[in-house]
């Protein structure tokens, strides 16, 4: 790709992530969802990439694991989870409601260890983006490319001795619910 037609590419990559979510229909599981996440998605270095964050080691259920900015339902969000997802987007990493464009939702899925039922929200961000992780939830934020997580996700045996699927980002696994959340992005993408 050329620097020349570098911008049509994004814009038509990103009218087909649009158009694959019209017609989604997410499954939602019988019991109502208590948490949310937000996987945002921006133009990346000429691709699509979507932010991930790397939890503080201090604070939080998921301590020092990868996931997407989001959390558990707080009364001031009025049930509402994609003001869960956006409101934790902000307090996390610093980006504001109003620079996403929602475009979709996934399924419904359960963690297995804190039992938590996940409502995951799918978003269209500015780029560039200058994210501010709060130091006290957030360790940083990385960015992995569609393409890259594709082409290096692991679905057997593995060094980091975690279950499949995993796609290593920057060096640490993401996986588990954060992994499922990603598998399924890339099948209604039809990655």
């Amino acid at each position: 790709m050329t620097k020349a037609n570098a911008p049509d590419t994004i814009t038509f990559m990103l009218r087909k992530i649009r158009d694959a979510f019209k017609d989604h229909q997410p499954h939602e599981l019988h019991q109502k969802a208590n948490s949310a996440v937000l996987i945002p998605l921006y133009e990346y270095n000429g691709n699509i990439g979507l932010v991930l964050i790397h939890r503080s080691e201090t604070t939080g259920l998921h301590r020092g694991q990868m996931g997407f900015p989001g959390g558990m339902i707080e009364s001031g969000d009025g049930g509402d989870l994609l003001q869960t997802a956006l409101r934790e987007s902000e307090e996390e990493i610093n980006l504001f409601h109003e620079d996403v464009e929602i475009i979709g939702e996934l399924s419904q899925r359960q963690t297995i260890v804190s039992e938590l039922t996940v409502k995951p929200f799918v978003g269209i961000i500015p780029y560039p983006y200058s994210f501010s992780p709060d130091p006290i939830e957030v360790q940083g934020t990385h960015t992995a490319t569609l393409n890259t997580l594709v082409n290096e996700v692991i679905t057997g045996d593995n060094s980091f001795e975690l279950p499949p699927p995993i796609y290593p980002v920057n060096g640490k696994p993401v996986w588990g619910l954060t992994a499922k959340i990603i598998t399924e992005l890339l099948e209604v993408l039809k990655i």
